[in-house]
Formats: C-alpha cells, sequence, structure tokens
C-alpha cells in the first residue's frame, strides 16, 4: 500500500513542470528571433572541413615570429591589471555599504562601477583607440578599465560580507574611517584581494588577445592580420600557441595563488 502524497510534493511538481517549459518556450523564441537551421549547419560541413583541410598541417615555420607579440601581449595584460586593481581598491570600499562614509557617496560609486560593467572590454578597447590610437597603450587601458569594473564588484561583496564585530572595536576605540578600513576590513579580505588579482591577470591574458582583433596591440593583431589573408595555416599556428600560452599562465597563476592566500 503506498503512503498517501503529501499537498507539498505536487506543488513543487507543477512549479518544475512549469519552469521547464518556461525554459523550453523561451529557447524555442529565441532560436527562431536569430533564424537558427539545424539544416544550414549541416549543409556549411564541407565548408568547415575545408577550413580544417586548410589549417592543417600548421605553419610552425611562422612560430618564431610570434614572440614579439605574445610579449607584448603580456605587457597589456600586466599593464592594465596592475593599475586597474589598484583602482579598483578604493572602488570597491566606497562601494560596499557597511564601510561607506556616506549613502551619497555609496550610491555614486555604487552606479559607476555599475555602468563600468555593463559596457564591454571590446567597447572600451575600441573607444581608447580612437582616443590615443591603434596599439598596445589603448588595449593596456581598456584592461584597466575591465579590470576595475570586475574587482570591484568581488571585493565589494566580500567586504559586504566581513564580520561586522572587528569593524566596530576599531570604531568603538576611537579610531577614523581610513583606520577602520585598514585594521577593521583589509585584514579580513586581503587573502580574497589576492586572489581576485591573479584571476584578473588570467582574464586579462584571454582579453588581450580578443582586444588586438580591433587593434589594441597584441598577438590578437597578429591572428586578426593572418585570418583577414586567409592564411589558415599560420590561424592554426596562433591558435595552438594562444591555447598552450593561455594554459602555461593559468597554471602559474594557480601556483601563485595556492602560495599567496
Amino acid at each position: 500500500m503506498s503512503l498517501p502524497q503529501r499537498p507539498g510534493a505536487a506543488a513543487r511538481r507543477l512549479r518544475l513542470v512549469t519552469i521547464v517549459a518556461a525554459v523550453v518556450a523561451i529557447t524555442w523564441w529565441a532560436a527562431r528571433g536569430i533564424e537558427m537551421s539545424l539544416g544550414q549547419l549541416v549543409r556549411n560541413i564541407p565548408q568547415a572541413r575545408r577550413l580544417l583541410n586548410d589549417s592543417w598541417p600548421p605553419d610552425w615555420s611562422f612560430l618564431s615570429r610570434l614572440l614579439d607579440p605574445f610579449l607584448e601581449t603580456v605587457q597589456i595584460a600586466i599593464l592594465g591589471s596592475t593599475v586597474g586593481v589598484l583602482v579598483a581598491l578604493p572602488v570597491a570600499v566606497l562601494a560596499a555599504r557597511p564601510i561607506a562614509p556616506r549613502r551619497w557617496i555609496y550610491l555614486i560609486d555604487r552606479n559607476f562601477m555599475n555602468i563600468l560593467r555593463t559596457l564591454p572590454d571590446l567597447f572600451w578597447a575600441m573607444l581608447f583607440a580612437s582616443a590615443v590610437g591603434f596599439g598596445p597603450f589603448a588595449g593596456a587601458i581598456a584592461l584597466s578599465v575591465f579590470s576595475v569594473a570586475v574587482v570591484s564588484k568581488l571585493l565589494s561583496e566580500s567586504i559586504e560580507s566581513i564580520d561586522l564585530r572587528l569593524l566596530e572595536a576599531v570604531e568603538a576605540s576611537g579610531g577614523t574611517w581610513f583606520e577602520r578600513v585598514r585594521y577593521g576590513v583589509m585584514p579580513q579580505v586581503l587573502p580574497q584581494y589576492v586572489s581576485y588579482a591573479l584571476y584578473m591577470f588570467e582574464l586579462n591574458i584571454r582579453a588581450s588577445v580578443v582586444l588586438g582583433l580591433v587593434g589594441a596591440g597584441g598577438i590578437g593583431v597578429v591572428l586578426n592580420v593572418q585570418l583577414r589573408t586567409f592564411n589558415y595555416s599560420r590561424v592554426a599556428v596562433i591558435l595552438i600557441a594562444i591555447f598552450a600560452f593561455v594554459l602555461i599562465i593559468e597554471r602559474v597563476s594557480e601556483a601563485a595563488r595556492r602560495r599567496l592566500v
């Protein structure tokens, strides 16, 4: 004899079915909106096969010409990460509700942070490329803004989850606002801050490759040139080198994060 089903179970099942149906309906609507066609995908398989044939074997002789662009990519990522992470610290502090000195400062800084996050890194790259000219300097500035947007958001959320008792103890002892930040906030969020900084460097290595496609320097510029001239065997070499390069950077960053945090 089966036990009677609890009323809550039927309601949960109905809610789950409703959510799944809504997701399926929205997905179908999106696919129709972009005119998604599996038939077109199947018909283009021969073209994709020709592209792979043109890309293989890779032109390994081109590998020696990638050293300088890769070094430029690292330089862009280092400068963008360093400047962005440093600027993100005060932005995050002022955007955290428990430590913001005034509510109007909190609101202004929070909205500023939201504006930075709303605009993608490619927009900043094109904007600064128009302002200072195409090249790695524009890419470094764009990545600085991108780093501020990401790190300030993550760090402000970490600050909002700190133990407020330490903050209250500093305030009760007559500490100023700067002393509250220094002795009540930073000791608690410093490990996360270092972790975010290293993570941002990893992101900027990848982002700098994409920014190069719009003329912001680095290996992306070389990749864009080879794509435009249909040198797919060289494109394959560049993609393989980027994959290996990013993998090495990730391993080094993870090792540094485990050692420092």
